[in-house]
């Protein structure tokens, strides 16, 4: 290490960094660069990095491989070293880097088909957004807002929360009832099969109510019904919902935008074009995060397959998308728990 450097951990660095971004950016944000952070901090001290200063272009990439080696998707990798970058243009200001690391730190293009994945939204980005929402005196109870935390808590399918109608919210058992009504267009996957009572937690019952009284469209559809999920022709289009979709996951709604771009001037902030983001999410892409997220929360798979209307099996096969990685460290410290032979009263 450099005698002129200032010796700092990358522990000491990252709440640092955090605790300036946080004099000027939101607390969203800041929950996101520490999640991103996290996994650099934990790889410099299992590998004994004990000083930023002691950072160089070699360890920067072998950081950067052990990323990839865990398996995570091209985007979370990118996403890594775009934090890392950060916090080392950080620690250059205040002269605790290498000046010529920055330079040293490049950050991985990605593929067309990378970008644009859909598969899942990430628990990460899921809870930055709700946080967001939740804090937002513009976007608390918009549909952006409710639709998300209904999805993301429920793991319905579109079909399931565009049946929906206001009878079915019952805010005093604090649940949604999905009931299965073809003759009147909004059939369930399943049928009577699909047909289930879904509890809520109480921060979803809230934004529902402040949804109800913000921007609720008090309309019927064309057979009289009254959904829960409204616009000024009643029952909203399949097209309606996917848009609220795509719009409500940008995740220059509550950080910088990954792609460069500035979202005053971005296109594809605006209606019928949120599904060109590359990192914005469709509805069931919200569902298939919110199986996988309800499962490394602990939630037996049988309880999840019952909540979201699918077998146990199917679960496993086609929604569960967290890697081993990602399931020992949800689950270590609640296993380490049960294990504890002075915990076996």
């Amino acid at each position: 290490m450099s005698d002129e450097l200032r010796d700092l951990s990358p522990r000491e660095a990252r709440e640092r960094f955090l605790a300036r971004r946080a004099q000027t950016q939101a607390k969203a944000t800041i929950r996101s660069y520490r999640n991103r952070l996290n996994a650099f901090v934990h790889w410099c001290e299992s590998e004994n990095v004990e000083s930023m200063a002691d950072l160089n272009g070699w360890l920067v990439d072998e950081y950067q491989a052990y990323r990839e080696r865990q398996g995570v998707s091209p985007s979370t990798v990118k996403g890594s070293v775009v934090a890392l970058r950060q916090l080392v243009k950080y620690c250059h200001r205040i002269e605790a880097v290498d000046p010529d690391l920055l330079d040293k730190i490049k950050v991985p293009k990605l593929s067309k088909a990378q970008q644009t994945s859909d598969e899942t939204l990430a628990a990460e980005d899921a809870l930055n957004l709700l946080s967001m929402y939740r804090e937002s005196r513009r976007l608390y109870g918009t549909a952006w807002h409710a639709f998300l935390e209904v999805t993301w808590h429920t793991g319905a399918r579109m079909g399931g929360i565009r049946a929906l109608d206001l009878g079915d919210f019952d805010r005093e058992e604090r649940s949604l009832e999905f009931r299965h009504q073809p003759e009147t267009e909004t059939p369930l996957k399943n049928k009577e099969d699909g047909e289930r009572v879904v509890g809520l937690p109480q921060q979803v019952v809230d934004a529902l109510d402040e949804y109800i009284v913000r921007e609720r469209s008090d309309k019927r559809d064309e057979y009289g019904r009254q959904p829960l999920f409204s616009c000024r022709q009643g029952r909203p289009s399949r097209t309606t919902i996917r848009s609220w979709s795509y719009l409500g996951t940008q995740p220059c709604l509550y950080r910088d935008c990954p792609h460069g771009r500035e979202r005053h001037a971005c296109s594809y902030t605006t209606r019928g074009a949120g599904s060109k983001c590359p990192s914005s999410r469709s509805p069931h892409a919200i569902r298939t995060g919110s199986i996988t997220w309800q499962l490394d929360r602990g939630v037996p798979i049988e309880l999840v397959a019952e909540r979201v209307n699918a077998t146990p099996s199917t679960i496993r096969r086609y929604y569960d998308k967290a890697d081993e990685h990602e399931r020992f460290r949800e689950r270590r410290r609640e296993l380490s728990a049960s294990l504890d032979i002075q915990n076996h009263d």
